[in-house]
């Protein structure tokens, strides 16, 4: 009989709960805190809550596959429901100097930061590698932290390898595609790695 026991299971709907504790602790709307505390001191200019209803300048449009595999509007998706949980629009260069701030300890300290790339330990005792909203994994023996996202119309992975001061981030604007991928991919070029065997 199995041991009662937790484990890591990921939500979006954890973040948006993650949302409203902000929102308790600061006394502010979520978004304007971010926008305090993040946006403003990593200099990400290009980045807000989407709105779809709102004309965005440089908002790109989002697609789909069909089941033949032509390519077609994505559906509608308002997601002011879940801004924490994925409703921001953004930039490469702003998550790039995100990245850079992560990297350079502008948006927490660094002991913080270590403790948020800690993976967790269920009581269960399974193993994770999910850490305080990063996923912790290895490229060529290369720590590296990271993030991927997806909803209708977009597909998103962020990689940072800490202990190198690099990063890439891979946003396409296009669903079903492994973002994570090719953001691997291009991590392992900047960092000059060998291709690793494919698993058996």
């Amino acid at each position: 009989m199995a041991q009662p026991g937790t484990h890591f299971h990921y939500s979006t709907q954890g973040y948006t709960l993650v949302g409203c504790a902000i929102e308790g602790a600061s006394g502010e709307k979520y978004a304007d805190y971010v926008r305090e505390n993040v946006l403003a001191r990593a200099g990400m200019v290009r980045t807000q809550p989407d709105d779809r209803f709102a004309i965005t300048t440089y908002r790109t449009r989002f697609y789909s596959k069909d089941k033949s595999g032509a390519v077609v509007n994505a559906d509608f998706l308002d997601s002011s429901y879940k801004v924490p949980g994925g409703g921001w629009l953004s930039s490469a260069e702003d998550m790039a100097r995100f990245e850079a701030a992560m990297l350079n300890d502008k948006l927490v300290k660094r002991r913080t930061r270590d403790i948020m790339w800690t993976p967790q330990k269920p009581s269960d005792g399974s193993k994770d590698d999910y850490a305080l909203g990063w996923g912790i994994r290895s490229t060529s023996g290369v720590m590296r932290v990271g993030h991927s996202g997806a909803q209708q119309g977009c597909s998103t992975s962020i990689i940072l390898a800490p202990d190198k001061g690099a990063g890439v981030v891979v946003l396409i604007n296009m669903d079903d595609v492994d973002a994570t991928e090719l953001a691997t991919e291009l991590l392992r070029i900047v960092l000059g790695l060998p291709a690793e065997a494919p698993a058996k």
